[in-house]
């Protein structure tokens, strides 16, 4: 169903609190459920094709064709979820996501493969924009840090068992497959027991991409690093501990208490942002991951040091996302958000695919400590920027422009 842009805003205001609580506990399950695809389909993408002898930067290319249906698709969503509605706009990528993942044990090529990788990103993108606008559509002002903070643990949460059920079934056949799908079959139920709680979308979006940039870089770039720094420790933190003699074993180990450090420290930040200006929440995320960051090699000798640093940093980096997704909710009306959300993804998938990139390059030019450099660089420039906005009021609502990217 869509509204009037008129009336997106009080929308929801008539909301008892535990119609409220419903409807956010609905869409979060939701997205736990595309995390805990998401957390099986990568992995089990690259463990196939290597078993096929796939060259490995081809593995890369197949792996990254989702982030190219996003970065492709995602500034026409806003008016592809204006005319469909909410929630058919979530149903229809589930169905092209559950379809995709079927096809591939059917279609055993990598071309296919890349193909349908594409597809599920498309997919995939659907219920991740309309997933975060409804929350931030529905949550309250005084507590939207604490709800969008247990959205992100639910969907890092996702990230981090699917692998494990992975491991259960195994990658051979159609098991982990029909496991990937049903995982999204499954989270399409609880938005059908909330169907009557989920907010309309706009039914004509006026606020441009680039505007959002202009009227919330702090938003725009937490985006942007909060991508470029996961993805960075993703690809290339177990390979500094190696580099710096470490066991192998630890070395993976580490990513997994970066992961867990991000799912544990979620509330705890968003408490903070919802106590005070999100801004200075921001720049003080900079400000301890950069800082963080620059300790990592006096705790090389004590692996106790190191787990918890490495555990803090991983609440720090992944609160850039989740405090940066509030904040875009406090600035940007409802008519606004599924725009303002559609370029927070879009800048958020750039930084994953530019972070490896850039943090192996610096690794390259200063061996082993690059990776070092690079995040303490972007961080502490980042925590410069966010200190540099604290306390400024709301934009006003930017004048009406042509709907469009």
């Amino acid at each position: 169903m869509a509204v009037k842009e008129g009336h997106m805003d009080a929308a929801f205001l008539t909301l008892t609190p535990a119609q409220r609580r419903r409807s956010l506990t609905a869409v979060i399950l939701h997205m736990l459920g595309i995390g805990l695809t998401m957390g099986v389909t990568i992995p089990l993408t690259a463990l196939v094709l290597e078993r096929w002898g796939t060259d490995t930067w081809l593995i890369g290319v197949v792996a990254g064709m989702p982030a190219a249906a996003i970065l492709l698709f995602m500034p026409f969503f806003p008016r592809v979820i204006a005319r469909l509605g909410t929630l058919p706009s979530m149903y229809w990528g589930c169905a092209l996501g559950i379809v995709a993942i079927l096809l591939h044990p059917l279609f055993p090529s990598v071309g296919a493969w890349a193909l349908l990788r594409f597809l599920i990103g498309a997919g995939m993108a659907l219920p991740w924009l309309v997933g975060e606008t409804w929350i931030n559509a529905v949550a309250l002002e005084a507590s939207r840090g604490r709800v969008i903070a247990i959205y992100g643990a639910a969907l890092f949460a996702g990230f981090a068992v699917g692998p494990l059920l992975l491991e259960g079934v195994g990658v051979e056949g159609w098991p982990p497959f029909v496991l990937a799908a049903g995982s999204v079959a499954v989270a399409v139920v609880p938005l059908l027991l909330a169907r009557r709680l989920a907010p309309p979308m706009p039914a004509k979006p006026v606020l441009r991409l680039r505007e959002v940039v202009w009227a919330a870089p702090t938003v725009a770039m937490a985006a942007l690093v909060a991508g470029t720094l996961e993805n960075a420790y993703y690809a290339l933190l177990p390979l500094y501990a190696l580099r710096n003699a470490l066991s192998q074993a630890l070395s993976l180990h580490l990513l997994t208490v970066l992961l867990v450090g991000g799912i544990a420290l979620q509330f705890p930040i968003g408490w903070l942002a919802d106590r005070g200006d999100r801004h200075l929440t921001l720049g003080a995320l900079g400000v301890l991951s950069g800082l963080g960051a620059l300790l990592l090699p006096l705790t090389l000798g004590n692996d106790l040091l190191l787990g918890i640093l490495v555990f803090v940093l991983g609440g720090a980096v992944l609160a850039f996302y989740t405090v940066g997704l509030a904040l875009l909710g406090q600035r940007f009306r409802a008519a606004d958000l599924a725009v303002a959300n559609a370029t927070f993804i879009m800048l958020y998938e750039s930084g994953s695919f530019l972070g490896p990139g850039i943090a192996g390059g610096a690794m390259d030019l200063w061996e082993p400590n690059g990776l070092i450099g690079a995040v303490t660089v972007i961080s502490l420039l980042f925590a410069a920027l966010a200190f540099s906005r604290a306390g400024e009021r709301a934009p006003q609502r930017l004048p009406p422009t042509r709907a469009g990217p």
